[in-house]
């Protein structure tokens, strides 16, 4: 982490590094770094570096990861007051950095999924305007690493009021997002058969939690 957190800060917050990795996302991360074009960017260096290599899969994931993250993040502006502030707490002692961003990388690392890495820069983004605290940003963080991605679409539609209760819906899903505490239930029906068992149908709502995380996932 000596090294991985120094450069991954640099890149996070250096547009003209940030807007590079645009560049990469677009024209694809695995050619670009046969060619060593952007090698000079701190945390493709450094991820590229310690492997001596991009060509096997963990490598290519986590620095394809990391790039969504920095071009999520990078997406909204951030007042530069906001971005100065945050860099001044990190700047206090070395300690948050580790834990902060290093915290973020080692999400990165254990991701598969793209959009995984795009909903954790949101809830970085909202930590670092001060819309949410580090407590929330952790809780929405691990969240996301617990979250079936195939289930957010029935979370923003029980968010919209589409769906109300399991008998719309994948119950399986539901009881997902409920086990998550991003859903709230309560008995609706229940009916026995000789044949087919009992079956419960419950109502169910977003919760305060499964609301703060509708808003900042969908911005």
């Amino acid at each position: 982490m000596d090294k991985i957190v120094p450069a991954f800060e640099t890149t996070l917050f250096d547009s003209t590094l940030s807007d590079a990795c645009v560049d990469m996302a677009e024209l694809g991360i695995d050619s670009l770094l046969d060619e060593g074009v952007f090698k000079s960017i701190p945390i493709v260096s450094v991820l590229v570096g310690l492997g001596k290599t991009a060509q096997n899969i963990h490598d290519r994931n986590l620095l394809k990861q990391t790039i969504k993250f920095i071009n999520t993040f990078n997406e909204k502006s951030i007042s530069a007051q906001k971005i100065e502030k945050y860099k001044n707490h990190l700047d206090s002692n070395p300690k948050y950095a580790e834990e902060e961003l290093g915290r973020v990388i080692i999400l990165l690392n254990s991701n598969v999924d793209l959009k995984k890495s795009e909903l954790l820069a949101k809830f970085y983004r909202s930590y670092v305007n001060s819309d949410i605290d580090w407590s929330t940003f952790c809780e929405l963080s691990d969240i996301t690493s617990r979250l079936f991605i195939s289930d957010l679409h029935l979370l923003f539609e029980v968010n919209k009021g589409s769906i109300s209760d399991t008998s719309q819906c994948q119950t399986y899903k539901a009881d997902r997002l409920i086990a998550l505490g991003l859903l709230d239930s309560a008995m609706k029906s229940m009916s026995i058969g000789s044949l087919s068992g009992s079956q419960t149908q419950r109502y169910i709502q977003v919760n305060n939690l499964g609301k703060l995380f509708c808003i900042i996932a969908q911005q």
